[in-house]
């Protein structure tokens, strides 16, 4: 049987503690950390945007002028980022959720046409209606998604920090 060497490293700690982090302030607060992460890649669009221009002007002969529209576009856009973060929020809570209540509604489509044919079609019903439920609370909730996103990440970062615990060692063969 081959042997499976897993390595550890401290970097790996690190990065499930930060995720810890981002997971706990996601699921506290999601509307701050919304704000936060918008304007942060909104001042990065801008300075990418900046560089662009400053490029342009300065190699203008050897550069396209869609240097110049990419710069332009791309600080307008950051600065849409950063002051329009609750539009963000509102477009993946609707995506998501609408992804989810159409979802919910075919199965309740199928569920009942298949009423008659299968007998196991109220298990079906009832994973329709709870889709439906989920759909809508989604659409009607902000920031359930990114909550949820938060939570997934506190349990993924625990697991790891506690397997790092358990598996101290910079190697471990398993056969």
């Amino acid at each position: 049987m081959n042997n499976l060497i897993i390595k550890k490293d401290k970097s790996s700690i690190i990065t499930s503690i930060l995720f810890l982090i981002l997971g706990i302030c996601l699921f506290i607060n999601p509307t701050e950390m919304v704000k936060f992460i918008t304007y942060i890649i909104g001042v990065i669009f801008v300075v990418y945007g900046s560089i662009k221009l400053y490029n342009y002007y300065k190699f203008k002969e050897s550069i396209s002028n869609i240097q110049l529209t990419l710069g332009i576009t791309t600080i307008v856009l950051g600065i849409i980022i950063m002051f329009c973060n609750g539009i963000i929020e509102f477009t993946i809570r609707l995506v998501m959720g609408g992804f989810i209540l159409a979802n919910g509604i075919n199965k309740l489509i199928v569920a009942l046409n298949s009423k008659e044919t299968n007998p196991k079609w109220t298990g079906l019903f009832i994973i329709s209606i709870i889709l439906i439920i989920g759909g809508l609370y989604m659409l009607l909730k902000s920031n359930i998604v990114l909550s949820t996103v938060g939570l997934v990440l506190i349990i993924y970062s625990s697991v790891d920090i506690v397997s790092y615990i358990l598996y101290p060692k910079n190697k471990e063969i398993i056969k």
